[in-house]
């Protein structure tokens, strides 16, 4: 079996790892062989597959697939509208395409410029995948809420999971985590800023730590200079050293998939509270999110798990550790990219 996998993103992210996880259980099945379609642009991405053994990889142009006579395509969605001109190539040549895509949410929801617009435009392109790969049960409903007609298989993210329960630090401050893409109108550092000066009594002797980059870094660093409560990292590529400092980490964002860093947290023995959306509402205790962008519920909310967390946390990380190993990953993603090998989907 041929499996061509087109991504014509220039950035690398959360989806971009689990997609590679996935295609390297792939390649290592037999007799499966992988071609990835890759943007030059994303040179983490290129990186990242070479160290995959069995994999070949080209630059993304759809116009190839037809001399390269694939049995399928998969193409890597973040949202509906990236790498759609795979998804438009598959139909054309009446290949088998599959979307695996994390984010299927409107564009007036994710407030993009000329949202509404946008997805009148993206519309036609919901159904003509011929079937999904999404990561949670919310992103299943959302896909069908709206309109798709195909197969949907959920194949929950996966993680490596730490040997044992990081201790909680004991340092002078309460150290408190927000690690991702900098991006105000999706992740909302910019609002978490503001709601740790309103709430002063609520984040007393805390510090917060920053973890990332983004389109935005400039903007939060102006936003924190004269806090030295608040401090910014860059990404690292060995996160634990950033975990080990952590009491507890906080997902504000607008809308998500399902949180690589939420699942990492949990599966270490640290707390998290988020937005009452997508993936933290899927994942975490309904007591541990708050609304979106309501500053006192946010405060509220980490208080109250500040003082409790710790009663809940052991529970939730056996959840996780069980539920999110990359070993179930890698073989619910293999059985939900080839079902017709013998398999069935993982949840359809």
């Amino acid at each position: 079996m041929k499996i061509l996998v087109y991504d014509d993103n220039p950035d690398f992210g959360g989806h971009q790892v689990m997609a590679c996880h996935g295609i390297e259980a792939l390649a290592a099945e037999s007799p499966v062989e992988v071609l990835y379609m890759v943007n030059p642009a994303n040179r983490k991405l290129t990186g990242r597959l070479g160290g995959i053994k069995n994999i070949r990889t080209l630059e993304a142009d759809p116009a190839q697939f037809p001399s390269l006579v694939p049995d399928c395509i998969l193409c890597i969605q973040g949202d509906i509208a990236q790498s759609s001109a795979g998804i438009q190539a598959a139909l054309k040549t009446g290949i088998e395409c599959i979307s695996y895509i994390a984010i299927p949410h409107r564009m007036a929801d994710m407030g993009a410029k000329l949202g509404r617009l946008r997805d009148l435009k993206n519309t036609p392109l919901l159904n003509r995948p011929d079937r999904y790969i999404t990561i949670s049960e919310s992103m299943k409903t959302l896909l069908q809420e709206r309109g798709v007609k195909k197969e949907i298989s959920v194949v929950p993210n996966g993680i490596l999971c730490p040997p044992e329960r990081y201790k909680p630090p004991n340092g002078p401050h309460y150290t408190i985590g927000l690690i991702g893409r900098i991006e105000f109108n999706q992740k909302q550092q910019d609002f978490f800023v503001r709601t740790f000066l309103q709430h002063p009594e609520a984040f007393s002797n805390c510090r917060v730590l920053f973890v990332g980059s983004g389109p935005d870094e400039q903007k939060l660093k102006k936003l924190i200079e004269d806090n030295e409560a608040l401090s910014l990292l860059p990404w690292q590529e060995n996160m634990e050293s950033v975990y080990e400092q952590l009491n507890l980490l906080v997902i504000p964002s607008r809308f998500e998939g399902v949180p690589l860093v939420m699942l990492e947290a949990l599966a270490r023995g640290i707390p998290v509270i988020g937005s009452r959306r997508d993936g933290m509402r899927d994942v975490l205790p309904q007591e541990w999110t708050f609304d979106a962008e309501n500053a006192a519920a946010l405060a509220a909310t980490f208080s109250n798990v500040r003082k409790n967390g710790p009663d809940r946390i052991e529970e939730l990380q056996s959840r996780i550790i069980t539920d999110h190993s990359m070993e179930a990953f890698k073989q619910n993603f293999v059985k939900a990219v080839t079902p017709s090998e013998g398999t069935t989907s993982v949840s359809s």
